[in-house]
């Protein structure tokens, strides 16, 4: 069989310093995570995605207070003004990131004052070197007067809390005023700098004409210095290479300075599980923490999530990957060594499928030629798929569901046109109602739906399949005497991109319109075996027993999260009688409280 590698685009690292050897020795409140604050403007606002990329990637909890347009001096006023964090905030913060990046010089001693108290005109102030030196003041005085505070876990202690900063460059070299200056202020004040700039992976130096600049094929606009046109706004979206990268240098910089264990691994997730024979299986490689560029058995992988493919898929595919490595040379602390993409032996057709529109309330869509999928701005959509159990074998190894990435419409950030190209979460949730064409915003709440399990979909993944396995879910309602399970596909995100999906009335794209698809035993066939991975969570009695500590979301069947935890065993004692759904990652197991 013939393995097609794909290559997209990735990131690297460096710094010191010393700290805790744990998340959990500095974590605030006991629920085992550090808090990392980020202010900043346009280059560290969540529609980035760095930030909260790089605080998952460490476990950590990520607060973003960067405001669009806005500079260091007006976090100044906001210290100023006791606005910019509560007391209990700043009591839970492990590490204030500054990411304010503007052009200036920082570093200028002339207007500096020798206690934040001194500036009197903070209020007024546009000196970006005042604003650097009152905030970082400020904050030690603050982290310090923790100590006096009867409601502070620092009450009482020596020092008040420890002060724990890091700065940044900007995100590469074309700020020659900038990017020296912080420099000098983070080795004047011993704190670590998030070297952006020395790790992207290009330099403004490499240009060999000035239209060439590196910078400019991952930026979305562009912005002139010493008269040379930069790369201005990085590409925005969590599945952005840019951004990806950027999350990596983070991450290496935050752990280092912490003294953090953050191994390299990484996980595989089928894009489908499976496959009809002759198509590409497509499996999901998805790395956490160390140096880009990674590789797979001496293959080079500059993007984060990478797509291993296999062409003409005739039996079931294991990727099976024996020596996954960063760029340092660095194994892998475990990952998922190999998973399977399963051949089909049974497609069966939906008999129904549908979506609604958010902006067309009483409208139905059973006839559409798409099922459009989108959340925000008033216009969200949801995708609904019916499919018949008579000819679901009990004992089918798998089942799986898939829909056809159509095409997507970019969607606007602020009212500009942006390209967000990030990974958006697809929910599945699912039940036995029946559905009619008369299925429209205004009564699509009327049915109640259990968590089944999630998917990524990133545009990589265009004119291609994505999918979910079903297996446990349409098995447990099959013994239940269900005639038909009805799936719903949404996302959380406020993703303003608009997400097509084939559907079944398509004249454009016949006979791709939602499948479920069956794999039979493997054995006695003489096919092997199926990869079956190990449950992650399992319920026994009253507790949830979780032994790799994932993130756990105990989800009751009207929607709520009636528990969050990433104990090794999770007590259930307090919930009430009911059915529950325990969600963990992909995976999702349902029980019953009496």
């Amino acid at each position: 069989m013939k393995t097609i590698f794909k290559y997209l685009l990735g990131a690297a690292l460096t710094t010191a310093c010393a700290a805790p050897s744990s998340a959990a020795e500095t974590a605030d409140g006991g629920n085992g995570k550090l808090t990392f604050l980020l202010t900043g403007a346009s280059f560290s606002v969540p529609e980035n995605g760095w930030f909260e990329i790089g605080c998952e990637d460490l476990g950590a909890e990520a607060v973003n207070k960067a405001v669009s347009g806005e500079a260091i001096y007006h976090t100044a006023r906001r210290m100023n003004l006791g606005t910019f964090y509560t007391p209990e905030e700043l009591d839970n913060i492990d590490v204030f990131v500054i990411g304010h990046v503007h052009n200036q010089n920082v570093a200028n001693e002339q207007w500096l004052k020798e206690n934040w108290e001194d500036y009197t005109n903070i209020a007024s102030t546009t000196d970006y070197s005042v604003a650097y030196d009152y905030v970082i003041k400020r904050y030690i005085a603050d982290c310090k007067a923790l100590k006096d505070n009867p409601e502070s876990k620092y009450y009482g202690t020596e020092d008040g809390k420890p002060v724990k900063i890091m700065f940044c460059t900007h995100w590469h070299d074309s700020r020659t005023t900038y990017n020296p200056a912080i420099r000098k202020l983070a080795a004047k004040w011993g704190f670590p700098l998030v070297k952006f700039d020395e790790n992207i992976g290009f330099s403004r130096l490499d240009a060999a004409t000035p239209e060439e600049q590196p910078s400019l094929r991952f930026a979305h606009d562009t912005e002139t210095i010493g008269g040379v046109k930069y790369g201005w706004h990085p590409l925005r979206g969590s599945n952005s290479y840019i951004q990806r990268r950027m999350a990596q240098i983070f991450v290496e910089e935050a752990r280092t300075y912490l003294g953090l264990d953050v191994p390299f691994d990484y996980a595989l997730t089928p894009a489908s599980p499976l496959v009809v024979k002759g198509e590409t299986a497509r499996m999901l490689v998805n790395f956490k923490a160390g140096h880009y560029p990674f590789s797979i058995d001496g293959n080079a992988i500059t993007t984060c999530p990478y797509f291993w493919e296999a062409e003409n898929a005739q039996n079931d595919v294991t990727f099976n990957a024996s020596s996954v490595l960063d760029a340092n040379g660095t194994a892998a602390a475990s990952g998922s060594a190999k998973a399977t993409v399963m051949v089909a032996d049974k497609v069966i057709p939906c008999s129904y499928d549908s979506f609604v529109h958010q902006a067309e309330q009483s409208k139905g869509h059973a006839d559409a030629q798409t099922l459009d999928l989108k959340n925000g701005d008033g216009w969200s959509r949801r995708i609904y798929v019916t499919f018949p159990l008579a000819d679901v074998p009990d004992d089918a190894a798998r089942i799986g569901i898939r829909l056809y990435y159509e095409s997507v419409v970019p969607g606007k950030l602020n009212n500009e046109n942006r390209p967000l190209d990030g990974i958006e979460t697809l929910e599945l949730g699912g039940n036995t109602s029946t559905y009619t064409a008369n299925l429209s915003w205004d009564n699509h709440h009327n049915h109640v739906f259990e968590p089944v399990t999630s998917a990524q979909l990133t545009q990589n993944m265009l004119e291609s399949y994505v999918g979910w396995d079903v297996t446990d879910f349409v098995k447990d309602k099959i013994l239940e005497g269900a005639s038909n399970v009805t799936f719903r596909i949404s996302t959380p995100y406020q993703w303003r991109a608009l997400s097509r999906f084939t559907a079944s009335e398509s004249t454009s794209n016949p006979g791709k319109g939602p499948q479920m698809l069956i794999a039979f035993p493997r054995g006695a066939t003489g096919i092997k075996n199926s990869f079956v991975p190990a449950k992650a969570i399992t319920v026994n009695g009253l507790t949830i027993n979780n032994p790799a500590g994932e993130h756990v979301s105990v989800i009751s069947v009207d929607g709520r999260t009636a528990i969050r935890s990433s104990e090794t065993a999770i007590d259930l004692s307090a919930l009430l009688p009911g059915i529950y759904i325990a969600v963990a990652g992909n995976e999702s197991v349902k029980f019953v409280i009496h």
